[in-house]
């Protein structure tokens, strides 16, 4: 049975709703071995860009490209798998830090060693094809923020 597409524009967002699934689905397969899931491993590049330094929960929330991600549980997570920790911020004791130990930094280390081949996904596009599609998709986002 062939599905109905209203128009080009119909199946244009279908596909790139059907491409993020499968690209979110691929990384989540590649991070499974690690115990981690795609957010937690955004999360755990995004601090260890900032190591020895620390974040905000807001800091952090303001880095993450998942902007539904509901940081406390997902923060929660890490701290209970012992990969970042909180500390009060000694000059404001009611803001919150969240940091990567120096355990946990080599570990995330590890894990981005053996994801370096992340491009592998879309490797089989041409230079221009992945300039025009990185403009495109730019300009979606950037329209629908107006």
């Amino acid at each position: 049975m062939k599905e109905h597409l209203f128009n080009e524009y119909h199946r244009l967002i279908k596909n790139i709703h059907q491409t993020d699934s499968y690209i979110f689905n691929y990384f989540g397969q590649k991070l499974a071995p690690f115990d981690l899931s795609v957010q937690q491993y955004v999360t755990l590049r995004r601090l260890s860009e900032v190591y020895p330094n620390s974040l905000t929960a807001g800091e952090l929330k303001e880095k993450m490209n998942d902007i539904n991600s509901d940081m406390t549980r997902l923060t929660d997570r890490l701290v209970a798998k012992n990969l970042i920790v909180r500390e009060i911020d000694p000059q404001n004791r009611r803001r919150v830090n969240l940091r990567l130990t120096e355990e946990s930094h080599r570990f995330v280390e590890t894990v981005a060693a053996d994801f370096k081949n992340f491009e592998s996904i879309v490797s089989h596009l041409t230079d221009e094809e992945v300039s025009t599609m990185n403009t495109l998709l730019e300009k979606i986002r950037n329209q629908s923020v107006k």
